[in-house]
């Protein structure tokens, strides 16, 4: 990433014809909005807005954040008023910083079966000013522990900034889909034809049930047993065991 050269806060509004409301600063890299710094820029879909990631901005208000209308009033940080943020984003990181070949990091003792794609590019579109979806740039790498193991037919792909991140011992069946920026936790279990969608979160020493679906960005937390062809559809803590669609907690686990 480009992190010698920084670019005022105003050109980057200019390039895409935005208006920049708060400080023009110096932005030095793009972050995601939970990784964010000072003089870092992110983005902001309107639909995962909430109270930690406006905790975040606030705590970092030497930053640039790309956002709807609706979300700046509640922000501290420098804005770009964009309905396109996450699409304008992309544009930015093409335009301005020059990003490394995502580097995927795999443990001791990993054995892959035929046919597994580990790194490929997400399946991240947004819709561009003219409604037209558009492909986003995906810079992240994937990092995967020791003692994995993953199926036949099974797919990981990178992240779009940070990586996608599977912990050690994880066994992933075949069949399987990770999305971009998943995160595994250590010894999760997860069986065939199960689906993880972008972001979502599985804590340690889980387990996924045949063919069940992970909508993106949901938190699940250890130790949960998720029964054969559930739907998690909002976050799941520790320590029990859920089915159901959408899923539901059946018993908390000893």
């Amino acid at each position: 990433m480009n992190r010698g050269k920084s670019i005022r806060a105003s050109l980057i509004a200019n390039y895409l014809n935005k208006k920049l409301i708060g400080a023009d600063l110096d932005i030095k890299e793009p972050k995601s909005i939970s990784e964010l710094s000072g003089n870092a820029i992110s983005f902001l879909q309107e639909e995962y807005f909430n109270s930690s990631i406006e905790n975040i901005i606030n705590q970092n208000t030497n930053s640039l954040v790309i956002c709807s209308s609706n979300i700046k009033r509640r922000l501290k940080a420098s804005v770009i008023i964009s309905k396109t943020p996450a699409f304008d984003f992309s544009k930015i990181i093409k335009k301005f910083f020059k990003c490394p070949k995502p580097k995927i990091t795999i443990g001791k003792n990993f054995f892959k079966r035929k046919y597994a794609v580990i790194g490929g590019i997400g399946f991240g579109f947004r819709k561009n000013d003219q409604g037209v979806q558009k492909r986003l740039t995906h810079i992240g790498g994937v990092t995967i522990g020791d003692n994995v193991e993953i199926g036949s037919f099974s797919t990981i792909d990178r992240g779009v900034l940070s990586n996608t991140i599977i912990g050690s011992d994880v066994k992933i069946d075949s069949h399987v889909h990770i999305a971009h920026n998943v995160i595994i936790g250590d010894g999760t279990l997860i069986t065939a034809g199960v689906i993880v969608g972008g972001s979502a979160v599985i804590g340690k020493k889980c387990f996924i049930g045949i063919n069940s679906s992970i909508r993106d960005h949901v938190k699940i937390g250890n130790n949960v047993f998720v029964g054969m062809g559930s739907v998690v559809v909002s976050d799941i803590p520790s320590n029990v065991t859920i089915i159901g669609n959408p899923a539901r907690i059946l018993k908390k686990n000893i």
